[in-house]
């Protein structure tokens, strides 16, 4: 709409509709109400985490492999926390985080509220024979695993679990990281 002033110069009006506000508003809305309970969903959460952890694992195990020395994830479950390390320290012990170089820090607690090491509602351990789970649910001896400069490592598992979502997250000795779903009957 063009508008003339008293000094006969052109003035325009610009801006928003209230329609053209109420049609923004309510598609806004339409999303948030696709996406809420998406992103507040367990699976959603423990997924999250799970896939974080072996991006975290692969990029450990390529960074020995591109640094020529070992290289560790050590997982402390008593605080819902992992650390990447690149150097064990003087005191030649992984396990002993205060002495070692840390690269990353993950606390579950912040990241992935809620996710947390455990089984959840699965009933047997990702390896082959299933059995029981280790205690604090790691199997990497010490609760560390460890790549070296070749890109092996040992074999095991971290078991993160979020509602009813269950996931293992290991490694084979090649070095090879998996992820596991628990679904019900078995990990897929």
């Amino acid at each position: 709409m063009r508008l003339i002033n008293k000094n006969n110069f052109p003035k325009f009006q610009t801006g928003f509709s209230l329609m053209e506000l109420m049609v923004v508003i309510a598609i806004i809305g339409i999303l948030g109400a696709i996406s809420i309970p998406w992103l507040i969903n367990p699976e959603h959460k423990a997924s999250k985490a799970a896939r974080e952890l072996m991006g975290d694992m692969q990029q450990t195990r390529m960074s020995a492999i591109k640094n020529g020395q070992d290289w560790a994830i050590v997982f402390v479950p008593a605080t819902n926390n992992y650390y990447i390390c690149s150097d064990i320290g003087a005191d030649n012990a992984w396990s002993n985080i205060a002495d070692n170089d840390i690269n990353k820090t993950v606390n579950f607690t912040t990241s992935a509220a809620g996710v947390q090491y455990g089984n959840g509602t699965a009933t047997t351990n990702a390896t082959v024979g299933g059995g029981a789970f280790p205690t604090e649910f790691v199997s990497y001896g010490s609760n560390v695993l460890t790549f070296n400069p070749g890109g092996t490592c040992s074999a095991g598992y971290a078991y993160l679990f979020y509602g009813n979502a269950s996931y293992a997250i290991g490694t084979l000795s090649t070095g090879i990281v998996r992820i596991k779903r628990w679904a019900g009957g078995g990990w897929q």
